[in-house]
């Protein structure tokens, strides 16, 4: 598969493992689960008997280049993950929420939860979710800073070399190849309906780009799925608000 992870692995040999699988955004990387992996930021720490992956989807941070369809990379991560464990609970955040549903329609015996965090994946009249794709498909300093005013509750003050280093790295994990890729029959419309295991739908509600309707849309299409607003939060809790993340991923009943 070909596919880097960071990995942190509390599981002892013989004794029975929790697995967490943790995908990333269009442009984003693994890094951005950083937070809910180490038990930072108020974080709750993974309970012991644990193994998080968080994942670098094709193309990024040196993970191989391939299909950049999102049925394609669901099937590479899905090949990743079937030689560590059987059972997992997968979060995917914005594109990685689409991934993350993708790779559960394929492999219902192996993903035991999901958990869907600002999550594209459906069709978007108002237009939101395209002007995000192209923007993070040709990113440039000016349109960095503004991404970020509409991404994050809290969004940092900089100044613009740091926006052209931001667009830069970006620009090395060719979002324009993934953006290329996207299909309407691959939107979750017609798709959703068929997951079967328990679906969270987290939202930050600060997010500006994508809808909340997309969040709700996706509650209404999912059968028994639960929709939770995240207050003080932009389109990226595991960045903003990791511990509503990590309490997610580790309730108190297990």
């Amino acid at each position: 598969a070909g596919l880097n992870v960071y990995e942190k692995d509390s599981c002892a040999p013989g004794q029975p493992c929790r697995c967490v699988a943790l995908i990333h955004g269009l442009g984003d990387s693994a890094l951005t689960w950083d937070a809910v992996l180490l038990g930072r930021k108020k974080a709750v720490s993974p309970p012991p008997g644990t193994l998080m992956l968080a994942v670098e989807l094709p193309g990024t941070e040196g993970s191989a280049e391939g299909d950049y369809a999102i049925p394609a990379q669901a099937r590479t991560v899905r090949n990743a993950l079937m030689t560590r464990c059987p059972e997992w609970t997968v979060a995917g955040n914005s594109l990685g929420g689409w991934v993350s549903a993708w790779l559960a329609l394929q492999w219902p015996m192996g993903v035991r939860r999901l958990i869907l965090i600002n999550s594209a994946g459906l069709d978007d009249p108002t237009g939101v979710a395209q002007e995000t794709a192209a923007v993070l498909s040709e990113p440039t300093g000016a349109n960095m800073k503004e991404f970020a005013a509409r991404a994050y509750h809290s969004p940092r003050r900089a100044p613009m070399r740091v926006w052209r280093a931001v667009a830069e790295v970006i620009r090395s994990r060719h979002p324009e190849r993934v953006v290329a890729a996207l299909r309407l029959e691959d939107l979750l419309e017609k798709k959703a309906y068929a997951l079967r295991m328990p679906v969270l739908i987290l939202w930050g509600e600060s997010d500006r780009v994508l809808p909340r309707a997309m969040g709700e849309g996706l509650n209404r299409l999912i059968p028994g799925s639960r929709f939770e607003p995240v207050p003080d939060c932009g389109h990226l809790p595991q960045q903003e608000c990791p511990a509503a993340v990590s309490s997610a991923l580790f309730p108190p009943e297990g």
